[in-house]
């Protein structure tokens, strides 16, 4: 059961820095500094810190957002998704 809890944490995590591009309207290319996500999770999902990391590389592999040095970069693929979840 563990786990199931772990990998849902993982997606509503991974929704959560999703809905923080959509919200704060990074646009393609642009990066998402953690000084901006970190405060956006920690005040709608808390549980977020167990998880970020794995939640980052799930967000890479679908190929939404690519890593930055200060952040998380919204990749083409990544602003189609949101665009087409409105």
């Amino acid at each position: 059961m563990a786990l199931s809890s772990e990998a849902e944490n993982i997606e509503n995590t991974a929704q959560s820095i999703m809905n923080a591009f959509k919200e704060m309207n990074v646009q393609e290319g642009e990066v998402l500094n953690y000084q901006d996500l970190y405060p956006y999770l920690q005040e709608r999902y808390p549980k977020y810190k167990d998880v970020q990391q794995e939640a980052e590389q799930h967000l890479a592999k679908l190929a939404y957002v690519n890593p930055a040095p200060d952040g998380l970069m919204l990749t083409q693929v990544g602003y189609k998704s949101l665009s087409e979840a409105k």
